[in-house]
């Protein structure tokens, strides 16, 4: 029965392609945040719903195309150039990498061909999303997806199923891009912005009591991810949050409700750093955190390759055969991953990209915030994301996490209708 609706879904999205493509964008973002097919493998076996989904969207996007109908603004935005060399820098780092038979922990095709779908879709949910009703069910993705998981995360504790823990750590659905417990901890961090925002802008008492409850239960969840990166992001998208509204009063009571949540619920993490520091005092020769040692090594290791870097996935031998002796396999950041990896510009440009989304909060602050409308919620929303994403990928490589670039494509949208609505009520000189 539920095969037979998925295939109902995806004729249905089809022909949407003749009235309403930015459908078929909305089903792709869909399956690339919720990642269903893990989920539910049963349902979706022998069923490629990646590659339809991503085929239609594209197809949409070439209809869009053919009918001249894309909203240019927004594809060739500073945004989307700094992206655009970004991913031609990766290439180029590929193929001048100084350890081209070196192994590594993740191969490096494996990184480019997943970061070839992810820029590609990028721009044809650009192109796709090019009105306030396509941009507010992308915005409703996030908080679908974001609450699923977090009901997901809580209904493997109550329900006991410790078979989904491994030390003490609830992991992702197994297969999935948030097999890794980090993942799915800094997927919930980036949709909890639009699930927080959403809790003001509706009216529905049932719907506002659900997206608020929905702020201890993601708390619970991090916990139970043993995410303590995510704690610190979601606190830091809660002052965010005070910061827009101009509400020292909402920050207080969140505030306080984590301070208490954390006394009764925070143990876990509490062992967890406890055990860290007892470990240190055991064996003083050992760092208190082995990222602090990534990040070191980090730093020496991009003046040894400024312009295209080691290569694609290559800090691993580049760190080793610097630093004979060393256990340390990942730069455990994403910026320091970019940097080592692809050459100091793909790291700055990635600032670049963090500081030209974060910044709209200080805009969004001067103005008067209206949740009602759809691009100021929207963006609002994805700024925050963004800013909490930010902090997870201080501690975390997320190169190709693809739900931070379906932010990035709902904040340039957003911007983009702000930008034009006020050039449109500017009075004519």
């Amino acid at each position: 029965m539920g095969k037979i609706f998925l295939i109902f879904l995806l004729i249905l999205t089809a022909f949407s392609l003749f009235f309403a493509p930015w459908v078929s964008g909305a089903a792709y973002f869909l399956n690339s945040l919720l990642q269903p097919q893990y989920l539910w493998h049963w349902v979706f076996a022998g069923i490629p719903v990646f590659k339809i989904t991503a085929g239609m969207a594209i197809i949409g996007f070439l209809s869009l195309l053919a009918k001249k109908d894309l909203n240019w603004s927004v594809l060739k935005s500073k945004q989307s150039i700094c992206l655009i060399i970004i991913w031609v820098w990766m290439h180029l780092s590929h193929a001048f990498t100084s350890y081209p038979d070196a192994p590594s922990a993740v191969s490096p095709e494996l990184v480019l061909s997943t970061a070839n779908s992810i820029f590609i879709m990028y721009f044809v949910l650009l192109g796709l999303c090019n009105n306030e009703k396509s941009l507010i069910y992308f915005c409703y993705i996030f908080v679908i997806v974001g609450l699923y998981y977090i009901y997901w995360s809580n209904s493997a504790y109550l329900s006991e199923s410790w078979h989904m823990f491994r030390n003490n750590r609830l992991r992702g659905p197994l297969g999935s891009p948030y097999r890794d417990e980090n993942a799915l901890a800094s997927l919930i961090v980036v949709c909890l912005p639009f699930i927080l925002l959403l809790a003001f802008k509706v009216r529905n008492k049932m719907a506002k009591a659900i997206t608020i409850l929905a702020v201890p239960l993601t708390w619970h969840s991090l916990i139970l991810f043993g995410s303590r990166g995510g704690l610190v992001a979601t606190i830091i998208v809660i002052f965010g949050l005070a910061y827009i509204m101009k509400s020292k009063m909402v920050s207080l009571l969140i505030f306080s409700g984590f301070a208490v949540f954390m006394v009764y619920q925070g143990a876990i993490l509490l062992d967890r750093t406890t055990e860290t520091f007892s470990g240190d005092r055991i064996a003083s020769e050992q760092p208190i955190n082995p990222r602090i040692v990534s990040w070191g090594i980090a730093l020496k290791l991009i003046p040894e390759y400024p312009v295209f870097g080691a290569g694609v996935e290559k800090y691993q031998a580049a760190s080793h055969n610097h630093f004979p002796g060393t256990t340390s396999s990942v730069a455990h950041n994403t910026f320091f991953n970019l940097s080592v990896n692809t050459g100091l510009l793909t790291g700055l440009l990635f600032l670049a990209i963090i500081y030209m989304s974060v910044k709209r909060l200080f805009w969004i602050r001067a103005q008067k915030l209206d949740l009602n409308d759809v691009a100021f919620y929207s963006l609002a929303s994805s700024s925050l994301s963004i800013l909490g994403f930010f902090i997870c990928s201080i501690f975390l490589d997320l190169i190709i996490f693809e739900p931070f670039y379906l932010a990035l494509v709902i904040n340039m949208v957003s911007w983009d209708i702000i930008q034009k609505r006020s050039l449109a009520q500017s009075p004519i000189s």
